[in-house]
């Protein structure tokens, strides 16, 4: 093989691992960064709303105060913390999933618009 046929074969091997390059790091690492990132921001909601603890303890009466109206309250304490945190979480879970599908989309999108819509 010459070196010209070399160059080539080079060249359209730099091209394609900079293509998978791309795509694994705008898809894979991006979507582990995201990921983490709505996992650490989860974490900052549940020590607000205490999604976890509440459910664990939804029997249990607040302030330790087992009479009837301590366990009735309790009950419906937590349960409207559970409610309300399981209302705030779904939203953002849901967010989130339209965040990234949205940021999925972009190179697709470039790709359509020059395919297209490129100005002859």
């Amino acid at each position: 093989m010459d070196y010209f046929g070399m160059s080539v074969v080079y060249i359209l091997n730099r091209y394609l691992f900079r293509i998978y390059y791309f795509l694994y790091h705008w898809y894979v690492r991006g979507f582990r960064k995201f990921l983490n990132w709505a996992i650490n921001y989860l974490e900052k909601l549940d020590y607000k709303f205490a999604l976890r603890i509440n459910l664990k303890n939804i029997f249990q009466p607040l302030f330790q105060d087992y009479s009837v109206i301590g366990h009735v309250l309790g009950f419906v304490s937590r349960s409207t913390r559970i409610v309300v945190a399981s209302i705030i979480y779904a939203a953002f879970i849901v967010f989130c999933a339209a965040l990234f599908l949205v940021w999925a989309l972009i190179p697709i999108f470039a790709i359509y618009q020059i395919i297209f819509n490129f100005p002859n």
